[in-house]
């Protein structure tokens, strides 16, 4: 359906859509949206300090997390998936999420070509698209992807190796939606960084005298300029006089400005304003785990759900299986508070003391109770074997052999033992 067919009121061929529907996927799109008027690139956005932060922030802390599988019936981990370990076999995971979660952010979706595919045509191994490279076509009236995509100008297949996974984001992109807060911030560094240049306000040079060429007009702007970055006290003769106009820094009031726009900038990318040095209140040690626990409640959820929703499509995982981030080692705090959270475990009886050693990472050291239980029943049989040869010594066999049957038994006594004889006419015993 054109342009001219959408004016006109033209009803769209529906049989079409119908014998493409494997390769439509819903995807909201506003042809018309006044974010097309204000958007910007990426170059120009990550020279703002504030976006660069906000998207490394994002992007790293996700890009960290551990991808797994698991059996959405028990729960029970899923080993053996090679897309989730390292979906590109070129570069490793962390680099691959960073620039997926990015692609969500700035544009509003990311794209995966699939490189190899298992027995069973799910991908194995995919590697991340920059999101300008990837072309489409969508229907007016149902929002749906026509056709399928195409990678550089050509038709990507539906499926299997060559095909492209789309991931959607939650809104158009952070470059569309906030292109002017950000090129506002962009402006406010140019302005910084020519106050930098010209520290003082703008300045005329009047010569009251006779015109000079514009050779030596240019010279002696040039020299001026150059010694006023070496010193601040100016030396003028002659007919020569200066007239300064317009705002220093401080009236211009450019620190604070920036730092308005850095708090706009947090908001744009949903991140608490400290995060971007946006506010003078930061966050102690107290309440780091807190604060985690925030970012990912209100920040990083919606692009994770992105990410994992979209791995645990059928398409893309076996039925009966769920695809999540392992939020266990960023959650997990300091070390005083996982004790104090282990020692309440023990103390209610969750968990034995091996169990809390390897949630402290820690190599198990073995069921203490079990080792008493052995040790109890060791020193029993000792007893009971010395009851028994105790009464045969002399008789049966000798203390030398009753001391090596003890040790058998688990003593540790020294064979051969003490000699002792016996005097029978004194009734003594002497060694």
């Amino acid at each position: 359906m054109g342009f001219i067919d959408f004016l006109l009121g033209t009803t769209p061929e529906k049989s079409d859509v119908q014998a493409k529907a494997n390769l439509a996927i819903p995807y909201y799109q506003d042809t018309f949206s006044p974010f097309q008027s204000f958007g910007i690139n990426r170059g120009d956005a990550m020279q703002v300090p504030a976006v660069a932060r906000a998207r490394n922030i994002i992007c790293g802390t996700i890009g960290e997390l551990g991808l797994h599988s698991y059996n959405e019936i028990t729960g029970a981990r899923i080993e053996g998936r090679p897309l989730l370990k390292q979906p590109d076999p070129a570069l490793p995971r962390f680099v691959t999420m960073c620039w997926t979660i990015e692609d969500i952010l700035f544009k509003g979706h990311a794209f995966w070509l699939v490189l190899e595919v298992g027995p069973d045509g799910a991908p194995t191994q995919a590697r991340r698209i920059d999101p300008t490279r990837v072309t489409f076509t969508t229907d007016l009236q149902t929002d749906e992807i026509l056709n399928g995509f195409y990678l550089d100008g050509n038709l990507c297949p539906a499926n299997g190796v060559g095909s492209l996974i789309m991931f959607s984001g939650v809104d158009e992109g952070l470059l569309n939606r906030g292109g002017r807060t950000i090129r506002t911030a962009l402006e406010l560094e140019m302005a910084v960084s020519r106050m930098a240049a010209e520290p003082n306000p703008t300045m005329v040079i009047k010569n009251s005298g006779v015109d000079l060429p514009p050779e030596q007009v240019s010279s002696l702007l040039a020299q001026w300029k150059i010694a006023r970055q070496q010193r601040s006290t100016a030396y003028l003769s002659g007919p020569l006089d200066v007239t300064t106009f317009g705002y220093d820094a401080g009236q211009m009031q450019l620190t604070e400005s920036r730092l308005n726009t850095a708090a706009e900038i947090a908001r744009l990318c949903n991140i608490p304003a400290w995060y971007i040095n946006a506010e003078s209140a930061s966050a102690t040690y107290s309440n780091v785990s807190q604060e985690r626990r925030s970012l990912v409640d209100f920040s990083l959820k919606p692009y994770m759900a992105c990410i994992s929703e979209r791995l645990s499509m059928n398409d893309l995982s076996p039925r009966g299986t769920v695809v999540k981030f392992d939020l266990d080692d960023y959650l997990r705090g300091n070390p005083l508070e996982q004790i104090e959270v282990l020692e309440r475990m023990l103390a209610a009886g969750i968990i034995n003391v091996d169990e809390a050693r390897e949630e402290m990472e820690l190599a198990p050291r073995g069921n203490e109770s079990d080792q008493n239980d052995t040790a109890t029943a060791r020193e029993l049989n000792i007893a009971e074997v010395v009851q028994k040869v105790y009464l045969g010594v002399d008789k049966v066999i000798t203390s030398d052999e009753a001391r090596q049957i003890v040790n058998e038994a688990g003593g540790n006594l020294a064979v051969p033992g003490p000699n002792f004889t016996t005097d029978t006419g004194s009734g003594s015993n002497a060694t």
